[in-house]
């Protein structure tokens, strides 16, 4: 064993819980520069505007209708085997495209590779949770964004260069969980054999009781997070098209641009919640991206895009550090696997609603017109929530204690 739980966790665990976190990011967007192809390749199906968008997101569906299993499980289950079972569902569902026929076999492999993703993210979540606390927890989650940033830039750059070559191209990027599980299999075991001691170990007096009103809020941010950012790979390949840009690798380029500024501004998310409050990154956050939108909407070429992008990864890189380390604080420790499949499960319902929420918008006021309507909504949601801080600031709360040690 490299550590207890109350150490510091060695190299190869803190790189196989990055690794768990940063596959997440592959779940939906890698493969949004195939969209355009996908398309004109199913031009014949009927409805393919909107399925063509569900393609990527319909993995959340498949991860909001099982992240809360997954999160119990995670919680009373062997973690190891729950780890191998997912990274079966996440290695076959998110090669479907690269050996389905049909649109209905992608769509099939897509909800699979939902299933794994659950898994995954919660069992990444979750150890993040019980191996970092408190100020250690803070500058781990942040170190977490900056890899699922730099991640997202490697698998989308990547996924377009395979799309450029062929729309089926960008599917076999998802072969790459292998490694991430092999070193997850690997560095975890100890702490997952110790954790299943404890398990086993007779319990201890008193009750827990889950913080609901806490996960009714952060759910919700989440939720509403989600469902505006996720307008950037389901919408914006075609905003781009619209503008002339048409090109795979050029759109993944614009894409991976937003990730690439949230890297080392998730790097620094320590430092940032040492000065600003959790409420007030939350209000900062949405105020960007809904900044970042704007710009889209006011955009007559791919530069106009550019700029809007850096201005999303701004609220990106501060914000996805954020929602975990404010609710973990709050949540009992034998309930983070059940709090992180939760969250999990917000997260992903954004996700799926995007495309239904944004296609209305899209018809009302054109593709231009939908980036305006949601960037507004969210600089005024931003305003709000930093008002809220400054009518009722939060006091900090101490961190959960750790497992004890053997």
């Amino acid at each position: 064993m490299e550590q207890n739980l109350e150490g510091r966790p060695g190299r190869n665990v803190t790189l196989a819980v990055l690794g768990l976190g940063a596959m997440t990011i592959m779940a939906n967007a890698t493969i949004a520069s195939s969209l355009p192809e996908l398309k004109r390749h199913f031009a014949d199906v009927a409805g393919i505007e909107t399925l063509a968008a569900m393609i990527v997101t319909l993995p959340s569906l498949a991860i909001v209708l099982s992240a809360g299993l997954m999160g119990w499980l995670t919680d009373r289950w062997d973690r190891q085997k729950l780890l191998v079972l997912t990274t079966g569902l996440f290695l076959i569902g998110g090669t479907s495209g690269l050996w389905a026929e049909s649109l209905t076999g992608i769509l099939a492999g897509r909800l699979a590779l939902g299933l794994g993703v659950a898994g995954t993210m919660t069992l990444g979540m979750t150890w993040a949770s019980d191996l970092w606390q408190g100020a250690e927890r803070a500058r781990f989650l942040g170190l977490q964004g900056a890899a699922i940033s730099v991640a997202g830039i490697v698998f989308m750059l990547f996924g377009g260069l395979l799309a450029s070559l062929h729309w089926r191209g960008a599917f076999a990027v998802y072969a790459l969980i292998l490694p991430v599980a092999a070193l997850a299999l690997m560095a975890l075991a100890p702490y997952a054999r110790r954790l299943q001691a404890e398990r086993t170990a007779p319990a201890k007096g008193g009750t827990e009781r889950f913080p609901w009103a806490a996960f009714a809020f952060i759910g919700t941010l989440a939720f509403l997070f989600q469902a505006a950012f996720y307008l950037t790979p389901t919408r914006l390949p075609f905003h781009l098209e619209a503008l002339g840009t048409t090109s795979p690798l050029i759109i993944s380029a614009l894409l991976a641009a937003q990730v690439m500024v949230s890297a080392p501004v998730s790097l620094k998310y320590g430092q940032i919640r040492q000065r600003l409050s959790a409420m007030t990154i939350f209000g900062l956050s949405f105020g960007l991206i809904g900044a970042g939108f704007l710009i889209h909407a006011l955009a007559d070429d791919w530069r106009g895009v550019l700029a809007g992008a850096v201005i999303v990864g701004f609220g990106l890189g501060i914000s996805m550090p954020n929602y975990m380390n404010w609710f973990m604080a709050r949540v009992p420790v034998s309930m983070r696997g059940r709090a992180s499949g939760l969250l999990t499960m917000a997260f992903f319902l954004g996700q799926f609603a995007s495309p239904l929420v944004s296609a209305p918008l899209v018809a009302w006021f054109s593709l231009a017109g939908a980036f305006a309507a949601v960037g507004g909504a969210l600089v005024v949601l931003g305003l709000g929530l930093w008002v809220r801080h400054l009518i009722h600031a939060e006091p900090e709360l101490a961190e959960a204690a750790p497992r004890p040690a053997e």
